[in-house]
């Protein structure tokens, strides 16, 4: 049995400046992507919310990092919404590659839209999985059938982060992309296989207690990927890497290529 007695909180005292600091990164990219997201109408509107949504749950997971008190850090409720707000930030991101290939081969077929529901079955198996290992780290007794399900939980999502790339090879949407298009996904893919695989790394219990007793791996293999994923994604906005099967709108009424 896992006999630390600080599980399932980290050792480390956490640095507010540091949390602050990525805050911030976080916001411009937040503000960023809102504003070109906003000039071209939300389109494509899932990517474009989606997307929105995990700018916002990583932003507020940092907000909390950096307002917490250090006395109050490792307690149960901050415990869990930073791990509620990590998690649907980092599995939004998951989803919006798929939905950045779709968008690109336009395919509305069956089997489009059974890859599609899939990938999202298997993100919600993976955070349903990470719910009773985290509510089952508060109890010494059960430590073992939570590390259980957090290795569970991170293998789901680490398996849908690399099947991505089979999805996009049997697109065959390579020809179909602009070179922003490339480099966007190609970044952002490889952080999220990045951070996927640090989750299952940190699930495993020998590997636990070394990674929370350090800050640095927090930001440097959790909110770092993500983080830079979302600049990614702001930079190299759908408006300007996706060519439109149709012209797109703008609150004037003019017309607007992305």
């Amino acid at each position: 049995m896992h006999d630390s007695l600080a599980y399932p909180y980290p050792t480390y005292v956490p640095n507010k400046v540091v949390a602050g600091c990525f805050a911030v990164i976080v916001s411009i990219s937040l503000i960023t992507w809102f504003i070109q997201s906003w000039q071209v109408r939300f389109r494509p509107p899932r990517l474009s919310i989606i997307l929105l949504i995990s700018n916002l749950c990583i932003f507020t997971e940092l907000i909390v990092h950096s307002v917490t008190p250090a006395a109050q850090h490792n307690t149960k409720n901050i415990f869990l919404v930073a791990n509620i707000l990590f998690a649907t930030s980092q599995r939004m991101l998951i989803v919006s590659n798929y939905l950045f290939i779709r968008e690109i081969h336009r395919e509305k077929s069956i089997r489009s839209r059974a890859i599609l529901a899939g990938t999202v079955l298997c993100v919600i198996t993976s955070g349903i999985l990470l719910a009773p290992a985290n509510m089952l780290s508060f109890n010494p007794d059960r430590r073992n059938a939570s590390f259980l399900f957090r290795k569970l939980s991170a293998l789901v999502l680490l398996a849908v982060t690399l099947f991505f790339y089979l999805v996009w090879y049997w697109s065959k949407t390579m020809k179909d992309m602009t070179r922003r298009a490339f480099i966007l996904i190609t970044i952002s893919s490889v952080l999220c296989v990045l951070a996927a695989s640090f989750n299952l790394i940190q699930s495993i219990p020998a590997y636990y207690d070394k990674i929370n007793s350090h800050e640095a791996w927090f930001y440097v293999f959790q909110i770092a990927p993500i983080v830079c994923a979302h600049c990614t994604w702001s930079i190299f906005h759908p408006k300007r890497s996706i060519q439109p099967a149709v012209p797109l709108i703008s609150t004037t009424g003019d017309e607007t290529s992305i």
